[in-house]
């Protein structure tokens, strides 16, 4: 169980949603905790990943080079789209 203290402001918006939405205070809050979390859970993934990618590259030095991607983002689209560079 969380116990969560709302400055009056707050307070006050929770409860007109409610009114509107013909919700509880509670299903919204924990509607907003969810979708929080899972944003927050969602930015940590992509972070773990970012860093182990500049570990990689750090280690090996690979990249794909600048004129590479150039290429095949000029051919997003089109008719003849290349594949996507690899290293």
């Amino acid at each position: 169980m969380l116990g969560v203290r709302l400055d009056e402001q707050l307070e006050n918006r929770l409860n007109a949603l409610a009114e509107k939405t013909k919700r509880s205070k509670s299903f919204i809050a924990k509607e907003a905790l969810v979708r929080y979390l899972e944003e927050e859970e969602r930015r940590q993934r992509e972070n773990e990943v970012t860093l182990a990618r500049w570990e990689e590259y750090q280690e090996t030095g690979e990249t794909v080079s600048n004129d590479a991607m150039t290429e095949w983002l000029e051919s997003w689209g089109t008719e003849q789209e290349k594949p996507c560079p690899v290293k």
